[in-house]
């Protein structure tokens, strides 16, 4: 099972498993849809009777920095929020620069979706209820065909890597976007991320 962390290149990795990822349980229950955690797919699993744990569990994660002016740049772009299914961002978004955006980051109590996927850091996602690593593979979006070529290779899966990426983003490097506070918010907010993975800035 693909484990799809949002804005960390899963659409590209969906592309190397169609058309079988669409028999994927994750795919075909309409309460597993979206990106759900690990803990919420056991839920959702063990209510279908579903053994999640004889599954091998991949995901990717990506630099929590870049990860953040991604999202900035994906939901101003979504002026229909047809995609992103986060119309409070949408609309907040659309008259604010990368500033504006991380002081809504640093506000606790700033209106968000019902998802609150861009406040949860990339862990939350993967780990249990002991805040424990749950996947079987990490793949790092940095590097992302090499670590799918090496993950497909290893289980011997006769699929191919895509030669180019889905949705991929035309915004400048995210270096460009920080300002010192900047830096040292998204280091706070995602210090669990940044301790597991060894990301820097």
């Amino acid at each position: 099972m693909f484990l799809h962390i949002p804005k960390c290149g899963g659409s590209f990795v969906e592309q190397a498993f169609l058309p079988w990822i669409t028999k994927c349980p994750s795919r075909r229950l309409r309460d597993a849809r979206g990106h759900l955690t690990l803990r919420q797919y056991r839920q959702v699993f063990d209510r279908h009777r579903i053994d999640l744990g004889a599954m091998l569990v991949f995901t990717v994660v990506r630099n929590p920095w870049d990860w953040h002016v991604s999202w900035f740049q994906y939901l101003k772009q979504d002026k229909g929020r047809g995609r992103s299914g986060m119309p409070t961002e949408v609309d907040l978004f659309q008259n604010l620069d990368f500033t504006d955006y991380l002081s809504w980051l640093a506000d606790d109590e700033a209106p968000t979706s019902p998802t609150r996927y861009i406040r949860k850091q990339l862990v939350d996602y993967i780990t249990d209820e002991k805040g424990v690593m749950a996947v079987d593979t990490v793949l790092r979006q940095e590097r992302l065909e090499e670590d799918l070529r090496a993950m497909l290779e290893d289980l011997d899966l006769a699929t191919n890597v895509p030669d180019q990426r889905a949705n991929s983003s035309s915004h400048a490097n995210y270096h460009s976007y920080y300002n010192d506070a900047g830096i040292e918010l998204v280091a706070s907010r995602h210090r669990d991320d940044i301790a597991r993975f060894g990301y820097t800035f």
